[in-house]
Order: structure tokens, then sequence, then C-alpha cells
């Protein structure tokens, strides 16, 4: 039988991410995954921004989480050799005079200067602009499929990585380690994503799932850099293309693009872009959110051996590489972890 330090079950953002962490801590991991499930991962959009909503509200924990999310990604970046982390930062132009005034209320009631500046009507000729908008720093979008394609890599060349839906039958719980079919470890984490509301261990927590759906279009002459977000948003992808997204359903998860939410879209996209443009891809996925919006880290409650890192949800990108590394030191140091995050909040949920 096979030894490890970990299984981790799931090769997600959290699941990659940790494991990559938990591998550059000299331990020993397995990573299995299913790779014939659909994943939100693989069409994720991959916006960070550390200014979000109509109240302009500071993402939970920005001051820290983004310094590291760069520093780790362009680290990432260089050791697998691709290039996946832009930080092309964001831009808000005001809907309407109401909102101009709403947003320049906030900028001057709240201390928001790291972060965003104020542009000037007319700032970009592609997108109607004539009451200007707010510009937003720090903030991009990560090329999720090119990074987990990477870690992928990664696993592989490390002999750490194997496909496999994982049987939830075959795992044997003892007091000090696990054992799954040849494979025996210390202890087991689940980064499953949505698919944690069919594991045993974790269904119940509250999760708050999500469906959304992406768009995939050509704009010919149009040369923003900059995200451009008014309801929905435009994401520069290279070569010409572009992401527009996108929509939050939770009354109907499934995997299947629909018509309705290509009409949604496109409706916002209409009403702030004056360029012609051709819809060539329509994606969507599950996010695995969470009711409290905050993630879930932790250990079960009747199992010390079994962990789930999961819960990220619209904020993956972003809060992935510092929680990976909070687990990681609260799997090997002990640290504990910050109440918002650990599932010892919900315990109370959990019954036998």
């Amino acid at each position: 039988m096979q030894q490890f330090d970990y299984i981790i079950v799931g090769q997600g953002i959290a699941g990659s991410l940790l494991a990559y962490q938990l591998i550059k801590a000299d331990k020993q991991v397995l990573i299995l995954n299913d790779e014939t499930l659909p994943t939100s991962s693989a069409v994720a959009g991959g916006i960070f921004n550390p200014i979000t909503g109509k109240n302009l509200d500071k993402t939970w924990l920005a001051d820290t989480l983004f310094p590291f999310f760069k520093a780790f990604s362009l680290s990432l970046e260089k050791e697998t050799h691709t290039s996946f982390y832009h930080e092309t930062n964001l831009f808000r132009p005001y809907a309407n005079e109401q909102q101009r005034k709403h947003f320049l209320k906030l900028t001057d009631e709240y201390d928001l200067d790291r972060y965003i500046r104020l542009v000037k009507p007319e700032a970009y000729s592609e997108i109607e602009n004539p009451l200007g908008g707010l510009y937003t720093s720090s903030a991009g979008w990560v090329d999720v499929p090119v990074m987990l394609e990477a870690l992928k890599q990664f696993f592989l060349q490390k002999a750490t990585y194997q496909p496999e839906k994982f049987d939830y039958q075959a795992l044997e719980i003892s007091k000090n380690s696990v054992a799954y079919k040849g494979f025996k470890a210390a202890k087991i984490v689940f980064c499953e994503g949505y698919y944690a509301s069919q594991n045993p261990y974790f269904k119940w927590l509250p999760f708050n799932p999500a469906k959304g759906e992406t768009l995939i279009a050509t704009i010919d002459n149009y040369s923003i850099k900059e995200i451009v977000n008014q309801g929905s948003w435009i994401i520069p992808l290279g070569d010409q293309q572009f992401r527009f997204g996108s929509t939050y359903i939770w009354n109907q998860l499934d995997w299947q693009t629909t018509d309705e939410s290509k009409e949604a879209i496109s409706s916002k996209i209409d009403k702030f872009l004056k360029l012609p443009y051709q819809i060539i891809d329509q994606q969507a996925g599950i996010r695995p959110t969470t009711k409290d919006r905050r993630p879930f880290l932790g250990n079960h409650p009747a199992y010390a051996n079994v962990y789930v890192f999961n819960g990220l949800g619209t904020k993956g990108v972003s809060l992935a590489p510092y929680f990976a590394q909070e687990m990681l030191f609260f799997l090997e140091k002990q640290k504990d972890l910050m109440p918002e995050s650990n599932i010892q909040r919900f315990y109370s949920l959990y019954s036998l």
C-alpha cells in the first residue's frame, strides 16, 4: 500500500493550490481528480477586484489578500513557465447621474484612495461614458484553465496526480490514518467545489451554490485593456476575444447554457458597448458559494483526520492562495484558523 501524508480530492482552484503548497512544504501528496465531471474552475471568469458592489465595499481582508495573491501568482508563473495572472485593472463607467453622486459620496466617506481614482468623461471611445467613472487598481483576472493545467503538469511530473472518481464507500478511516483502495495517508482533504453537496462527510455544510454563465465574443477595433464593468463586464482575453459576464442563478443548478442568460448578458453589454460584436461561445458553471460568503476550512467534527477546503465562491482566485497557506499552517503547525473561515462555526448543523 502506497503511503502519503495527504490525499487531496479534487484539482480545482482550492485543491490545486493546497496540494501545491503542501508539496512545496516537502509533504507527500496524492491528488485524486475526476476528469469526467464539468467544473466551475474550467469556465471561471477569474476576476479579482478589491472594491466591489454598488456600495464600493472593500473585499474582505483585501489589504492582506491582494499583496499575497499577487506575489504568489507571479512566483507560480515563474516556476511553471506560464502566464495566467493579468493585472489589467477595472473601469466602472457611471450608469447615471444618481450613481455618479452615490459613488463620489462613498469615495469621500471611505479610505479608498489606495485602490480607486476618478476618470473623466469620454476617456474611452469604445464605450458609452458621458459621465466618467471609477478606475480600480489591483484588479484583473486569472486565466484559471491555464493555471490549473500548469499545476496538473507540475503534479504529473511529481507523480502525485491520478485521475480517479472518488468512491466514498472505499474510504476507511482509523484513528491515525485513512486508507483508500491501495493508498494510505495520515490525512485526507476534500476540495470538491460544488460536488461537496454529494460528499457524505460534508454535505451538511450550508453551501449556497450559484450557477453562472458567460459569453465569449469577438470585437473589432476594441483597444481597452482594462476590465469594463457596468452591470455586466468585459474581460479582454487577447487575440480580439473577450469574455462577457455574468449571471447568478440559484434555482436551476445544472451545467447547461441558456438563451435567457445569453440575452440577459447581451442586453446589459449593449447599454454601454458602442462597437458591434459576435458571440462565438457560451459557458456555464456552478460556483461553490456559501451562505455567509466565507470559505469552509477545517476538520470534520467526528473524524479528526478528515478535512475540507472549499466554499471559495466568486472570489476564489484571490482567496485560494492565502487560505491554502492558512490551511497548510493549520494542518502542519496546528495554527488556529480564523473563526470566519473555520467550519467549527457550523458544527451545530452536524449530526451522526
